[in-house]
């Protein structure tokens, strides 16, 4: 494999976007996703794309560094102006800045929204094949794990039925949140404003509440049918909704800890910080802060280079697999660079992902480890060059063809 820059070109006329990055640089600075599995193994797994971050980013961690100045600090309003904004500009929809909290990533905001929201005990819902971290929610704060499982189908994909979540509430009166993942991770499925509509019509009647993941909201492929609508945009969702969001997977910063905690509704904002005070769950990082505001502020273009970009890899991952390995089944996914791959009739039995790693040299993240659905199953990260992912296909289809 090309050890120095991989390098697919330029891929959009006006806001260029440069997919340029450089795996010499990412197995020397131990970045996770390209050393924890060895050096031989392409990596497809951890959901963080391969390119560096935009310009102003780089530069406004480099102006950090030039000032010396890693005191104390009060950026807290200015993450939620920029987040206000950015989210106002993008989706069409932005929180009162004075709602916004920090958090060091989304994993803690939303296991806090969780923890405040429901009692030890109590029914937290899944929606299951799930990101596999959330699994680990109910059992470590000793709720009961309830699932509202994803229907799928040759022709609409996966698809979560609000029906299905009526006669589970029904069945389960004990149950106090819903833990949304908005976009889905692992499908990429973007539900739309009919069903979020319903979500929150469902929390009202059986008084739950929503904490509402929506860290892959700004990849949404430009094809898709459904468009990304915040979830606390809702007609009455903010009795209801606490979102948590973070600009680590757009721009690849995950390593900065910032993400943040919006609310729409004062009296659940107090619910929540009343149960995790400040000083218990602490804030970002200056660093973090300062990568958040300048990734928020004025990368609109960037932003919609990596996109298309994305996309083009996305068509270009259902195109080979298509011709080259059609037992493999992908419904393209409307948001994310993660494609949920069905190798049920590939011969890899319930983990195919052992398989290829051990047998192709491709290191995907295993489809059971994200619960009911998963068997067989894998999730490939295609959020890499051209050239890269015409490689890992290579030894997928070598594996898998025919």
């Amino acid at each position: 494999m090309n050890s120095g820059n991989v390098n697919s070109g330029n891929v959009n006329s006006g806001n260029v976007f440069d997919p340029d990055f450089s795996v010499a640089v990412k197995r020397g600075n131990r970045n996770a996703k390209w050393n924890r599995h060895g050096h031989e193994a392409l990596p497809g797994w951890i959901a963080e794309h391969d390119f560096r971050p935009p310009p102003a980013v780089t530069q406004a961690m480099e102006s950090t560094v030039a000032r010396g100045d890693f005191g104390y600090h009060d950026l807290e309003q200015d993450v939620g102006r920029a987040f206000a904004a950015w989210s106002a500009e993008r989706h069409g929809w932005g929180p009162d800045p004075s709602m916004v909290h920090t958090c060091v990533d989304v994993l803690q905001g939303v296991t806090a929204a969780v923890t405040a929201l429901s009692e030890p005990g109590a029914g937290v819902i899944l929606t299951p094949p799930i990101y596999h971290i959330f699994l680990q929610i109910c059992p470590t704060a000793q709720r009961r794990q309830l699932e509202w499982r994803m229907r799928h189908d040759r022709q609409d994909g996966w698809t979560l039925d609000p029906d299905d979540l009526e006669t589970l509430l029904r069945r389960e009166p004990d149950a106090q949140v819903l833990l949304w993942c908005h976009p889905h991770n692992p499908t990429g499925r973007v539900a739309g404003r009919e069903v979020l509509e319903r979500v929150v019509e469902l929390a009202h009647a059986y008084d739950i509440c929503v904490v509402s993941d929506e860290i892959h909201a700004d990849l949404l492929h430009r094809d898709s049918s459904s468009e990304f609508v915040p979830m606390l945009s809702i007609p009455g969702a903010a009795e209801r909704v606490v979102t948590v969001t973070s600009p680590a997977k757009t721009f690849a910063i995950s390593g900065l800890r910032c993400a943040v905690t919006a609310y729409a509704d004062e009296s659940l904002r107090r619910r929540v910080r009343r149960a995790h005070p400040p000083l218990l769950l602490g804030h970002a990082a200056r660093t973090g802060m300062d990568a958040a505001i300048a990734a928020w502020t004025g990368c609109a273009g960037w932003v919609d280079g990596l996109v298309r970009y994305l996309t083009q890899r996305r068509d270009q991952l259902a195109s080979r697999l298509a011709a080259e390995a059609p037992a493999a089944g992908l419904h393209p996914p409307d948001s994310t660079f993660l494609a949920w791959l069905d190798l049920g009739a590939c011969g890899l039995g319930d983990a195919p992902a052992q398989r290829l790693h051990r047998e192709a040299g491709v290191t995907l993240s295993e489809g059971s480890d994200f619960g009911a659905g998963g068997a067989g199953h894998a999730r490939l990260n295609f959020g890499t060059s051209a050239a890269l992912l015409d490689e890992i296909i290579d030894r997928l289809v070598a594996r898998i063809g025919g």
